[in-house]
């Protein structure tokens, strides 16, 4: 399998995790922590496994680069937080970067 796309499907549970563990922080509701930890416990899981195809820095670079970009867009729908133009402008870049690979 292409290693973006393994990482990709990594990203998707670690950033469902990543949110649901926002919600509970910002709701005390626990069943969202193990939600979250169980979420992000599968896509380290998958994430593990571009570990054997592809060099740790670049793997985890990648990973952590759509992540970050998910989770800030997650964040911007979900919890109504800004995004400032120079902020917004990072993510961009983050995400070029991330699929030039």
């Amino acid at each position: 399998m292409n290693t973006i796309y393994l990482l990709a499907m990594a990203a998707i549970p670690v950033t469902a995790g990543d949110l649901a563990l926002a919600h509970w922080a910002r709701t005390n509701q626990f069943p969202f922590v193990i939600l979250g930890l169980i979420l992000n416990l599968i896509g380290i899981i998958i994430y593990s496994q571009s570990l054997h195809t592809e060099n740790i820095a670049v793997a985890t670079a990648i990973f952590l680069g759509l992540n970050i970009f998910a989770v800030s867009l997650g964040s911007i729908f979900l919890f109504r937080e800004s995004l400032s133009l120079p902020r917004g402008i990072g993510l961009l870049f983050l995400l070029i970067s991330s699929l030039l690979y």
